[in-house]
């Protein structure tokens, strides 16, 4: 069997630093910790820190994760800056050396070896009315991490000991084994938590629900994965939906200050009280998937974009004239100060527009437009439905697309490079839930139950009047359907790779759909995805500095 070691991961130094509410820590570096977390204050702590983890594996800040879970798919491409990184947008240039997959890869073992830490005093003497609950929290978390881990890497290191010293190798365990660990370990942490939690953020039984039956529907693509792993995936899916209906509208649901959605199951906290600065270490997510904008955002009231994973014309073209997202979606309408959409939002009707980003279905001219109301419209600038939307390095204007305003916070600072929001980072919710129930229902062959999962969401994103336009039939399932609908749905929700390399239409999808793979594949006459060993970049390379350190022969993934 094949080993690694993993480039100091588990050398770890926690600092316990978190967020208000249930995430309340302080640094107390000057106690044992061998002592303080068997007090009861010390390892609620230590649970905390675990917790906080997450932010830092969907980090904003240097090698930032969120070109892991988005860059290189059909939805996102290469924006004006370049910021995003080639290697993992076009995947011809991505080996082992790469610092994004290095950092993702360390940050997720950093993560486990928290939460093993938070389980070995569970099992050995730490002090709380809560153990059962919070092992069953930590269970939950270290499987969540491994997940990530096989999805992005096949077969990896099986670390389940609290580790205090230099570790030289760890056996890579088989992917079909990590699988039955991550299902184990969220079965037992089922029984474990509670249906509903007082403080919220916590891990709830609808949340392992959620994420037991994307485990099984993921597993279920795979060599190793059975037909029985698509049913028990949508029984998974429909005990999280627990017959909830989706009652919110998509416009409210990611409206700011609505974190606490019934609609949530799970998510990442933040809060302003515990970022380092008013502009650094908050969630960084509305960062991305827009167009810079210009440097007077201070000022002028608008976000900082990097310009780096702009939407492709397929993730515009997927929506239809029917479809409330696109709107709830995307700033359609640009006011002149860019927060006056949140800050005056009972005033919009007499607001004056800047941009107005003209989708293809509406066939009057920018003149016929602005002759409507001319008082509020004369002065815009509108930016019709084209090519043009999908920027790229030759693009030379700011605001030339669409932005993504789903993440929006008009709360923040303006903060360049930086993540200054404040709102909650969303992992699971019960959108999500029916479409993985769909996915789940379509792979065991009942069409029917598929498309009326799908037909929830569709219900509550259709325009008022357009219900019957939206509504599908069994005869429309089939997983191209599915992805479009996630798509929709889903729109830099930190899903979309995992998506594609789950139902094995990564290379073809991005192929046809993504401008920069497909001048890669079609112009220059270069399959981006075949490495040296001829053979396709469809998990991400082991980190060099994890093989380097060992001194067995080790397997790298095929590709590289």
């Amino acid at each position: 069997m094949k080993t690694l070691k993993i480039y100091s991961l588990l050398l770890l130094f926690i600092t316990l630093a978190g967020c208000k509410d249930y995430l309340e820590e302080e640094n107390k570096s000057n106690i044992i910790a061998e002592d303080y977390y068997k007090t009861q204050e010390g390892y609620e702590k230590l649970i905390n820190a675990a917790y906080s983890t997450l932010r830092n594996v969907y980090a904003y800040t240097g090698t930032s994760s969120a070109y892991m879970f988005s860059a290189g798919t059909d939805m996102y491409v290469e924006g004006r800056t370049g910021d995003q990184p080639k290697s993992l947008s076009e995947y011809r240039n991505l080996n082992p050396d790469d610092p994004y997959v290095l950092s993702f890869y360390t940050n997720l073992y950093k993560s486990i070896q928290i939460c093993n830490t938070a389980l070995y005093f569970n099992a050995n003497t730490a002090e709380s009315a809560n153990l059962p609950v919070r092992k069953g929290e930590m269970q939950f978390l270290r499987a969540y991490y491994y997940f990530l881990l096989v999805q992005t890497f096949g077969g990896v290191p099986l670390v389940t000991d609290r580790t205090t010293t230099p570790q030289s190798e760890f056996t890579r365990t088989p992917a079909e084994e990590v699988y039955a660990f991550i299902i184990s370990e969220m079965n037992a942490a089922l029984e474990l938590v509670p249906e509903t939690s007082s403080q919220y953020g916590r891990v709830t039984k609808r949340a392992i629900r959620h994420y037991l039956a994307k485990v099984h529907l993921t597993r279920g693509y795979e060599s190793y994965g059975t037909a029985q792993d698509f049913q028990t995936a949508a029984q998974f899916a429909d005990a999280a939906i627990n017959s909830q209906k989706l009652t919110t509208s998509f416009e409210d649901l990611f409206y700011p200050g609505n974190e606490r959605d019934p609609e949530i199951l799970f998510s990442i906290q933040f809060d302003a009280t515990s970022l380092p600065t008013a502009t650094t270490g908050g969630n960084g997510q509305g960062n991305f998937f827009g167009p810079y904008q210009g440097g007077q955002g201070a000022v002028q009231g608008y976000p900082w974009r990097n310009y780096a994973l702009v939407p492709t014309m397929y993730t515009f073209d997927t929506f239809t004239e029917n479809d409330a997202r696109f709107d709830a979606t995307f700033m359609v309408y640009h006011y002149a100060r860019y927060y006056d959409y949140y800050d005056k939002r009972s005033e919009r009707a007499n607001l004056t527009i800047r941009f107005y980003y003209k989708p293809k279905w509406d066939t009057r001219t920018a003149e016929q437009w602005k002759a409507e109301d001319p008082a509020r419209r004369n002065t815009a600038t509108v930016i019709p439905y084209s090519l043009a939307w999908e920027s790229s390095q030759r693009t030379v204007a700011d605001n030339a697309s669409p932005t993504v305003k789903k993440f929006d916070d008009p709360k923040s600072q303006f903060s360049v490079g930086n993540g200054s929001s404040s709102r909650d980072l969303f992992l699971a919710r019960l959108g999500e839930t029916y479409l993985i129930a769909a996915e789940a229902y379509l792979k065991a062959g009942n069409t029917g139950l598929a498309a009326e999962r799908v037909n929830e969401v569709r219900r509550r994103a259709a325009k008022p009047g357009r219900t019957a336009q939206m509504v599908v039939g069994a005869g429309d399932m089939n997983i191209n359907f599915i992805l479009d609908e996630r798509a929709r749905e889903l729109v830099g929700e930190f899903h979309r790779w995992f998506d594609l390399k789950r139902t094995g239409t990564l290379i073809e999808r991005t192929r046809t759909l993504n401008r920069d793979i497909k001048t890669n594949w079609f112009d220059q006459g270069v399959n981006p995805f075949i490495g040296p060993d001829g053979q396709a970049k469809i998990l991400r390379p082991i980190p060099t500095a994890a093989l380097d350190l060992n001194n067995a022969d080790v397997t790298q993934n095929p590709g590289y």
